[in-house]
C-alpha cells in the first residue's frame, strides 16, 4: 500500500529512519523531533535520502514528558494535514526513533486518527541480541492500529450510546466500525448494529419492526452471546423480544389491552429523562396518563381511544351523563383527559369510581405540560417538573418500577 506522507519520530539514529522512508517514499514527512535531534533531520536524514520529500519539524521540548509529549503532537497534527491538504488514510506513522515518552505519545495522538503504522525492527542487535538494532540489518514492520483492527473506540462509544439510550446513533457507530474490521469480526458487529436497530425500532414504538427485525438476526445473536459465554444476556433479549411480540397484538386490539404499551411509554419518558430531554419526558408521561384512562374506558363503556358510544352509556346515568357532557357528536363523545378521568364516575364498577378521583392528584403536572412550549404554552419542563410528575403518575397508573421494560446492560 503507498502513502503520501509519513510522521515520524527521531531520535539519536538515522539508518531506520531512512530505510523506512526510502521504502514507503512518502511525498510528505511531519518529523517529531527532540531539541537534540532536530539538527539530524538536516544533517543525517535528509541527506542520505535518494529523493527530497516535502517535510516540517514538530518539536517536543519536554522530552521526558509523556502528557507534554502527547499534547504536542496531538495538537501539530491537525495544523498538518490541513497545511498539507491531507487525508488521515494517506498516512502512515513510524515510532521508532526518539524518547520513550515521544514515541508514546505519537502512538497514543495518532491512535485517534491513522489506521497505519510502522515500527523498524532488525535481523540482529547488538548486546546479545537485546541491544539497538545493528546497522544494515533494518527491517520496516507494518502493521495496523489495533483500535481500528478492533473497532475498539467504535464499539466502547456504542456501548455508551446505546446505556444511555442513543440506540439509532449506537447502531450507526458499530456499521461504521464495521467496515474497518476483519471478516468474522465485521459480521458480529454488524449483527449488533442490527440489535441496536431494534431497540431503535422500540425508541420509535415501532414495535412491529423491532420484532421482525429481532426475528432476522436471532439465530446470529445466539452464536455470538454464546461464543461470549454470555447466555444470560442472550435470555434477556428473548424476554424482551418476547415482551415486543406481545406489543404487535396490542396495537392490534384496539384499547382492549394497554398495559405493555403504557409501560413500554414510561420506560421512553425515563430515557428521555435521563438524557435531560425533560419536555419530551414529560409528554410521555401525559400521554400514559391518557392511554391509562382510555384503557379503563375501554372497561368501562367498550370506548376506542377515548371515543364512547353514546348507547354505551349506562341508562340509569344518562341524564346525569348528558348534563355532565352534552349530547355529544353524532352519537360519540371524543373525551380529552379531565373528561375521561370523570366519565369513569358514571361506570358501574366500583374500581373505576376510584379511579376518576385520581385526576386531582396529578393535575397540576398535567398542567405544566401543557404549559410546555411541546404543547400549549411557552415554558420549559425542568428535571424537578419530570421527577415530580414520575413519582405522583406511577402509582396513578398501577405501575411498580420494577415493572417498567428496562433495556439490557449489553457490552458491543
Amino acid at each position: 500500500m503507498s502513502f503520501r506522507a509519513a510522521i515520524i519520530t527521531v531520535g539519536g539514529t538515522w539508518e531506520p529512519i531512512v530505510k523506512n522512508l526510502e521504502e514507503a517514499k512518502p511525498q510528505f514527512v511531519l518529523f517529531v523531533v527532540s531539541p537534540g535531534s532536530k539538527p539530524e533531520v538536516q544533517s543525517s536524514i535528509v541527506p542520505k535520502l535518494t529523493y527530497t520529500p516535502q517535510y516540517s519539524c514538530l518539536e517536543t521540548p519536554e522530552v521526558g514528558d509523556l502528557a507534554d509529549c502527547y499534547e504536542r503532537i496531538r495538537q501539530g497534527i491537525p495544523k498538518w494535514l490541513e497545511e498539507r491538504d491531507l487525508e488521515t488514510q494517506e498516512v502512515y506513522v513510524d515510532i521508532t526513533g526518539g524518547t520513550k515518552p515521544m514515541s508514546a505519545g505519537l502512538a497514543m495522538a495518532a491512535a485517534e486518527r491513522f489506521s497505519h503504522f510502522s515500527y523498524v525492527t532488525g535481523a540482529e542487535r547488538n548486546k546479545r541480541g537485546l541491544g539497538v538494532v545493528k546497522s544494515g540489518t533494518e527491517q520496516v514492520f507494518r502493521t495496523v492500529n489495533p483500535w481500528d483492527k478492533l473497532a475498539s473506540r467504535e464499539r466502547e462509544r456504542s456501548t455508551w450510546l446505546f446505556r444511555n439510550g442513543y440506540a439509532e446513533r449506537a447502531a450507526e457507530l458499530l456499521k461504521q466500525g464495521a467496515q474497518k474490521c476483519g471478516a468474522e469480526l465485521q459480521r458480529e458487529m454488524e449483527t449488533l448494529a442490527q440489535l441496536a436497530e431494534c431497540f431503535a425500532d422500540v425508541d420509535r414504538f415501532a414495535f412491529k419492526e423491532a420484532s421482525h427485525r429481532y426475528g432476522r438476526y436471532r439465530a446470529n445473536l445466539e452464536i455470538i452471546f454464546s461464543h461470549r459465554h454470555d447466555l444470560a444476556a442472550f435470555d434477556m433479549l428473548q424476554k424482551m423480544a418476547a415482551h415486543w411480540e406481545s406489543l404487535k397484538t396490542e396495537a392490534s386490539a384496539g384499547g382492549a389491552e394497554i398495559s405493555g404499551t403504557l409501560r413500554e411509554l414510561l420506560a421512553n419518558a425515563d430515557r428521555r429523562g435521563r438524557q435531560g430531554r425533560y419536555d419530551d419526558a414529560v409528554a410521555r408521561l401525559y400521554r400514559a396518563t391518557e392511554l391509562f384512562v382510555q384503557g379503563k374506558l375501554y372497561e368501562a363503556f367498550g370506548a376506542k381511544l377515548g371515543k364512547v358510544q353514546r348507547d354505551r352509556v349506562p341508562q340509569g346515568q344518562f341524564d346525569n351523563w348528558v348534563k355532565r357532557f352534552g349530547e355529544g357528536r353524532e352519537g360519540v363523545y371524543e373525551l380529552g383527559l379531565r373528561d375521561a378521568f370523570e366519565a369513569l364516575a358514571f361506570s358501574q364498577n366500583p374500581e373505576h369510581k376510584e379511579i376518576a378521583g385520581r385526576y386531582d392528584s396529578i393535575s397540576n403536572h398535567l398542567q405544566k405540560r401543557n404549559n410546555s412550549i411541546l404543547a400549549h404554552g411557552l415554558q420549559t419542563c425542568t428535571e424537578a417538573a419530570f421527577t415530580g410528575f414520575w413519582r405522583a403518575l406511577l402509582p396513578a397508573l398501577e405501575v411498580r418500577e420494577e415493572e417498567i421494560p428496562r433495556w439490557p446492560e449489553i457490552d458491543f
